[in-house]
């Protein structure tokens, strides 16, 4: 028994001294998750594919460049007609924009260039080839005095793509946000995992201390058989916790290892001791909320994509009146050969306005078709109400089991000093021969259970602390600080 023992011992140091490697804060473990973790390069990947979309919704006030030409050739000859043959060539070419009082600009040029064949009785003794060339710079304007009058429509239009584009990124950033509470939960749980396996090495140093004691009591006839077994069978409880205590461990780590992206089970980092934390919060007494939780921005969001979704529908199906005006240099057309000095002195410009107006004739499908977008403004507006109801009952709820868990914590460390005290008392006791090896080993039981407590209550205001951090402390706050430490190193 004795022998087996002292192998088990060698086996602990064993893996005490060569279990761990490098070591790994929480910062440096979360920096690490940033860079290699895949599901959450995914949704970064996503994010910055939303955010990509999103610039691209305001393209519909850049500026464009549009260019056209066509060429026609016409044989015909029409019974009656002078003319043989018509080619011509148009060409228009200009730069377009629209700003954001729904005002669409053109800058550009029309130009045209033909040849006429004319049939030769029709000239007499003259040329019956014609040739007619044309330049036309213009300027167009065109404004909707209903529908898009100040660029409503247009606006309408932007702002339902940057609200839905927005709840996207949002519902991502939530997505995110628990992938990151989940690696540093993995992180903390392993270095509560290493506490307890420490815990259990120093409980087990104790059962192995008494046994060896009872063991020179008994040989010597100064201890029953029973003093003896009952320390055998604490020992057998001991490596018995101490086993489960590595299996947990082991687990811990594969799920470390797994936010890394890392196969090999057998690697082992060295982290930071969980106990420190609960100093911490010694100093640290209240959890701070610093903005919304990101799926109720999401939840907000979906509203402001509802309405302008409904706006957008009744614009286009609204009455319009739309005014245009168009200025050109050159208006009229001019043979080849001729001078183009007169339009030095503006003689020939020209210029033209319309006013045009449409009436979707859809009566009948209006009343259908606003219902169904009413009907998804309130399913959104009452998804949203609901989100913030709910957010406002977790955030309370947190608080309560932050401040619960405060307390079972100065508890549990009040209990542990006082079963320490118990256990030493009753060690004395027995060593004088004025208690029995069972009620020594039950108050070392009770001062296990009285540690373990309190290692749990940290564990569990490390996690609470985490949860906040993670979702209230504003949005993007923690992957700005994971990228001010990537850029650091």
């Amino acid at each position: 028994m004795r022998r087996f023992s002292l192998l088990f011992s060698f086996m602990l140091c064993f893996i005490s001294v060569f279990a761990y490697g490098e070591m790994l804060t929480i910062d440096d473990y979360l920096y690490r998750v940033v860079k290699n973790n895949s599901d959450l390069k995914s949704i970064l990947a996503s994010i910055n594919a939303v955010k990509g979309k999103l610039a691209e919704i305001e393209r519909v006030y850049a500026y464009t460049l549009s260019a056209q030409a066509s060429y026609s050739d016409d044989k015909s000859g029409r019974p009656y007609s002078q003319l043989n043959e018509v080619s011509n060539w148009n060409y228009s070419t200009s730069v377009n924009k629209q700003f954001v009082t729904g005002t669409q600009f053109s800058l550009g040029i029309n130009g045209s260039y033909g040849t006429y064949d004319y049939v030769p009785e029709s000239f007499g003794k003259g040329d019956p080839h014609y040739n007619v060339s044309d330049i036309s710079p213009f300027v167009r304007l065109q404004q909707s005095l209903w529908k898009d009058i100040n660029g409503g429509s247009t606006k309408a239009g932007i702002y339902k793509q940057k609200a839905n584009a927005k709840s996207a990124l949002y519902l991502l950033e939530y997505k995110k946000q628990k992938l990151l509470l989940d690696a540093r939960t993995a992180y903390w749980n392993l270095s509560y995992t290493r506490t307890v396996i420490d815990f259990r090495k120093v409980s087990f140093d104790r059962k192995k201390k008494l046994l060896d004691w009872n063991q020179r009591r008994y040989e010597m006839d100064l201890a029953e058989r029973s003093d003896l077994l009952q320390s055998q069978a604490a020992v057998k409880s001991g490596e018995l916790n101490l086993k489960l205590a590595y299996e947990d461990e082991n687990r811990a780590n594969r799920a470390f290892n797994q936010f890394l992206n890392i196969k090999d089970d057998k690697l082992r980092y060295d982290v930071e001791k969980f106990e420190d934390k609960g100093n911490s919060f010694k100093i640290d007494r209240t959890l701070t909320k610093k903005g919304a939780r990101a799926d109720v921005l999401a939840a907000l969001e979906d509203v402001n994509t509802a309405l302008y979704d409904q706006a957008v529908s009744q614009k286009s199906r609204s009455a319009d009146l739309v005014l245009e005006g168009k200025y050109s240099l050159n208006g009229v057309e001019q043979s080849s050969g001729e001078s183009f000095d007169h339009l030095k002195n503006g003689d020939r410009p020209s210029y033209s306005l319309s006013l045009k107006y449409t009436l979707p004739l859809d009566f009948k499908l209006r009343k259908a078709i606003d219902k169904g977008y009413e009907a998804a403004k309130v399913s959104a507006q009452t998804t949203a109400e609901s989100a913030v109801v709910k957010e406002n009952n977790d955030w309370i709820q947190l608080l309560d089991n932050w401040d619960n868990a405060r307390i079972r914590m100065e508890l549990a460390v009040e209990v542990e000093k006082i079963q320490k005290q118990r256990y030493e008392e009753d060690r004395n006791l027995l060593k004088r021969g004025r208690t029995t090896t069972y009620m020594v080993l039950q108050s070392e039981d009770d001062l296990d259970a009285a540690t373990l407590n309190v290692f749990k209550s940290i564990l569990e205001l490390i996690q609470i602390n985490e949860q906040a951090k993670a979702f209230y402390s504003g949005v993007g706050e923690v992957l700005q600080i994971l990228k001010e430490r990537i850029q650091g190193i």
